[in-house]
């Protein structure tokens, strides 16, 4: 079970999307202080966890996010037969967040934008030094 531990703020923390081990959250988005429907799983050692914010977005209207936080899990997590699992989503669980001087390495990113969630960021770059997405083909991309 993901769980949006971030407060509610006027930049609003949406979990956009999340992904551990076999499990990707795909459900649309989960606002501060809520969390996911529990997701089945296979009992599993320690793994990362892989999350996208969506600052400031409202899932109620319907539209696409204009802009991307990619974080990953200071620690892996694990689970072990017939428990259920929660991840908090949060600075001091999570790394990445520049608002909260929390910073990822480009190749740490490019591994969560690439390849754990490759079609979100299909037609734009994350830059994680700014946390910053720019359309491919701006020119104003860094």
């Amino acid at each position: 079970m993901f769980e949006n531990d971030y407060p509610a703020s006027p930049t609003r923390p949406v979990v956009y999307r999340a992904a551990w081990q076999a499990i990707t959250l795909d459900e649309g988005g989960i606002e501060p202080g809520e969390s996911s429907d529990p997701q089945s799983t296979i009992a599993a050692s320690e793994n990362l966890a892989y999350v996208v914010l969506a600052p400031g977005w409202d899932p109620a209207i319907g539209t696409m996010p204009t802009s991307f936080v990619v974080l990953q899990s200071r620690q892996g997590f694990a689970v072990h037969l017939n428990n259920t699992l929660h991840i908090p989503i949060d600075d001091a669980t999570f790394m990445g967040n520049c608002a909260a001087g929390s910073f990822l390495t480009q190749a740490q990113a490019d591994f969560i934008t690439q390849l754990v969630f490759p079609g979100d960021f299909a037609s734009v770059r994350y830059d994680a030094a700014t946390c910053k997405t720019t359309l491919i083909g701006d020119a104003r991309a860094p």
